[in-house]
């Protein structure tokens, strides 16, 4: 029998073998980042000094002008598992975005299918470092990155200093919908000036019909020739039937210092001010159920304008539990590689 991974991958090489065969102007992109890493310290003794090569990501990206007005996009995502001790070792592959935009008037448009969610995906464009760690409230499994739904974005001006989101999706990232509950999200953005970004955001999602969630979260961010600095703070609260209300907030912090056009370097804290509800056991183990400190030091070198290598360094540090326990602190080098092509 024919496994679902084996269609996948054909069906990949197809599309990939289809995109190839397109003139340029098809708008055909892509981009990879991986690691060399080594665990130095972890929780888990057994995970100490491992070491090795993967490649994190990797996307295929189709973007069409169907018309001035409508636009579509399909990309195709391929990432490692990232599970110390995993037995999937193989790239999978599967569908990221896959959506048709109209744009209705000058500054509006609307779209539905799968694509980017509120949550941060503004911020993570400013940020700048996906390739290098997520941003906090993607790390942390509190959002995914993508829904399947209805989007409406635009400005209120044609400067477009004041914009806004609203979307509803099926709460279900990617993947097919399974039940009836969804999730209506929000967010508005102010650029006084190519320098400045301010947004507030928020979202509520019904998991179940016990179960229901609210996130809020504010981000401010500076950005010149010299790079850019950024705060973000966000406070998610769950809700359950029959049991105690739960709180999750974190602080996140960054800045990033080019000094010429070949070399730069990034520092990020990450402050969780309540125990982790889901933890990280990807590329980075982080421990749910503690309130966590985590610190990112890195410096890139820019080969070329779309190859950079960055050596780095992340550490995670917990604090105590209501019963004065910790899990062991955690530090990883990488050296992490990230291409455009």
């Amino acid at each position: 029998m024919i496994s679902m991974k084996k269609v996948l991958v054909v069906l990949v090489g197809v599309i990939l073998l289809v995109i190839a065969a397109m003139p340029v102007y098809a708008g055909v992109s892509a981009y990879a980042f991986g690691d060399y890493y080594y665990m130095f310290k972890s929780n888990n003794a057994n995970q100490e000094k491992l070491n090795g090569f993967w490649l994190r990501r990797l996307y295929i990206t189709y973007d069409a002008d169907i018309s001035d007005k409508i636009k579509a996009r399909a990309r195709l995502e391929m990432h490692s598992d990232g599970k110390f001790g995993s037995s999937e070792l193989s790239i999978t592959p599967f569908v990221k975005d896959a959506y048709i935009s109209y744009q209705f008037l000058p500054t509006h448009a609307i779209a539905i299918g799968i694509q980017e969610s509120l949550t941060w995906s503004n911020i993570e464009k400013f940020y700048g470092y996906r390739h290098l760690e997520k941003t906090p409230f993607d790390l942390y499994k509190t959002r995914s990155s993508r829904d399947f739904g209805i989007s409406l974005k635009g400005s209120f001006d044609a400067g477009k200093i004041f914009n806004y989101g609203l979307m509803f999706g099926n709460y279900s990232s990617y993947k097919e919908e399974i039940d009836k509950y969804k999730q209506v999200s929000a967010r508005f953005t102010v650029n006084p000036d190519a320098n400045w970004m301010f947004e507030v955001s928020g979202d509520y999602v019904k998991r179940s019909a016990a179960k229901k969630t609210v996130l809020l979260q504010a981000f401010a961010g500076y950005q010149g020739d010299w790079g850019r600095v950024g705060l973000n703070y966000g406070q998610e609260k769950i809700t359950e039937t029959g049991k105690a209300d739960v709180d999750f907030g974190l602080f996140s912090a960054f800045a990033v210092a080019k000094f010429n056009k070949f070399v730069e370097a990034i520092v990020r804290y990450d402050m969780t001010t309540d125990p982790l509800v889901s933890g990280n056991d990807r590329f980075l183990i982080i421990e749910k159920g503690y309130k966590t400190n985590l610190f990112i030091v890195g410096l890139g070198w820019n080969i070329h304008p779309k190859f950079q290598i960055m050596p780095n360094l992340k550490l995670v540090t917990y604090k105590e539990n209501a019963s004065g326990v910790k899990p062991k602190d955690a530090s990883q080098f990488n050296v992490t590689f990230y291409y455009i092509f």
